[in-house]
Formats: structure tokens, C-alpha cells, sequence
């Protein structure tokens, strides 16, 4: 549950930066990354047992079952893990190739698109790496800076005129669209991480159920203790295994020598 806490907490800085693009991601998602991949190795650890498990009992419809949901559940893991890596990575890889148009320096003002929502907005440059063909640019009145390809920046004025055309947002508009966005996308990581944990717990009871047959199964070959053993007591008794319970009292003995026929024999 520790890591659906965090997960709230994230979702509340959220909120409370409503008003500007998210900071970079790179640091929630090491965090987050680092506690999926704990948990991806539990529940690796935990398929392995019970494939061991199988080997000896293939049949065993408890362990069949165990099995099919652990694996349930690590794929779910990778899912996530395969999440969080920034979405701007492929737009990188797509204009390796592609000619520079524009010759940029420091300081320039640019069009880019914002990795998080696919929104064009203005940013101005304030590195840039000849070597690798990148920028890092800052967003203009928000502040968050990212690492774009030289490629996919545009000149200010062309965004400018597009504004003109009708076909770019308002920044009142991108403001909201962008808060809607983060919404959304808190709202869907919490959703997938409450159904991660619940799949968790119910592993975690399935396993603790597993290990109590397995014990339970053991315990069978024990020799049971006979009611004709020794008391460990001295005031045990030898074959009395239920005096006293129940309200039930102890057997009585009635002498029986008066009907013995042994004193009418002749002598």
C-alpha cells in the first residue's frame, strides 16, 4: 500500500501546479520504476516456487491457478514499467536524418511541441548540442525545459501566423487542455496501480494459503500420541482418554461374585 500512497501524493503536487506544465518526469518515474521493479522480482521469486511446486504436482489445481494469476501480474508490472520512459523519445528517433532549415543559436525564440500533451507552444532555446543535434529549451511564462531534436523546433514567426489562421490554441486554452491532461493521466495511473496492489494482495493471500496446505500436508505422516501411553502426570490414568467430559462420569464397576456358580461345584 506504501506505493499507492505515493502515487496520492503525486497526484496532489499535481493539482497544485494546475496552472503550469508538470516539471519533468525523468525523477517521479526513476522513483516509481525502482519500486515496480522490486515487486517484479517478488513476484518472479514467487512463480518460481510454485513452477517448483508443479514439477512434483502438476495437477494441483490451487498451484495451476497460483501460477496463471502470478504471471497475471507480472505482465501488469512490465506494463507500467514499459510506461514510464518519456513519450518524446520516439520523436527523437524519427528526424535523425531529417536537414536542419533553420540555423538556431542561443537565446532564439522557437515553436516546439510540448512532449506531454502533442501541443505546439513557445519556447526559447537555451542550449544547444551541435554534436547530438539536440536543444534545451524552455517553455515562454512556464518554465519547464525539456531536451527536443533541433528538427522538430519551428521559428516563432511561423506559429505566429499559424495563431493568426485559427489553427493554434489560445493560452487559456492550452492552459486548460494541459490540466485536463494531467488529470486524466493521474487519474488512469491510480486506477492502474489500485488494481496492481489488489492483485498483489490477493497473490499474497493465495501464497500464505499454498504454504499452510503444504504444512498442514507435512504434519500427516506424524504418529498420533495413544490414549494407552504413560500420563505425563501422576494422576494420569492409562486408557482414559474422555473421563470427566461432557458431564459424563467415570464408568462404574458392580460386583457380579454373587451370581459366580464356582461355590455350588462339589469340592
Amino acid at each position: 500500500m506504501m506505493l499507492l500512497g505515493y502515487v496520492l501524493f503525486a497526484i496532489i503536487a499535481l493539482f497544485q501546479l494546475s496552472f503550469y506544465p508538470p516539471a519533468p518526469s525523468f525523477i517521479v518515474n526513476f522513483q516509481m520504476s525502482e519500486d515496480l521493479l522490486k515487486q517484479l522480482g517478488s513476484y518472479k521469486a514467487q512463480l518460481q516456487q510454485v513452477e517448483a511446486a508443479l514439477s512434483t504436482d502438476p495437477e494441483n489445481e490451487d498451484l495451476l491457478k497460483l501460477q496463471k494469476d502470478l504471471s497475471e501480474v507480472i505482465d501488469l508490472t512490465k506494463d507500467l514499467l514499459t510506461s514510464q520512459p518519456s513519450e518524446g523519445t520516439a520523436t527523437a528517433n524519427s528526424s535523425d536524418a531529417a536537414p536542419l532549415k533553420h540555423r538556431w543559436s542561443v537565446g532564439d525564440r522557437c515553436m516546439t511541441v510540448w512532449s506531454q500533451d502533442g501541443q505546439v507552444y513557445e519556447a526559447e532555446i537555451e542550449e544547444i548540442d551541435g554534436e547530438n543535434g539536440t536543444a534545451a529549451i524552455t517553455f515562454s511564462g512556464y518554465g519547464n525545459a525539456e531536451v527536443v531534436p533541433l528538427q522538430n523546433l519551428k521559428p516563432a514567426e511561423e506559429g505566429k501566423h499559424s495563431e493568426d489562421d485559427g489553427k493554434s490554441k489560445s493560452r487559456k486554452e492550452q492552459i486548460a487542455d494541459q490540466r485536463e491532461y494531467k488529470k486524466k493521466k493521474a487519474q488512469k495511473k491510480v486506477l492502474r496501480m489500485k488494481e496492481l496492489e489488489q492483485e498483489r494482495e490477493d497473490q499474497k493471500s493465495k501464497w500464505q494459503s499454498f504454504n499452510n496446505k503444504a504444512y498442514n500436508k507435512n504434519k500427516k505422516g506424524q504418529v498420533k500420541r495413544s490414549i494407552f501411553a504413560s500420563p505425563e502426570s501422576v494422576n494420569g490414568k492409562v486408557g482414559v482418554g474422555t473421563c470427566g467430559i461432557a458431564d459424563k462420569p467415570m464408568t462404574t464397576y458392580h460386583d457380579t461374585s454373587k451370581y459366580n456358580v464356582r461355590h455350588l461345584m462339589p469340592q
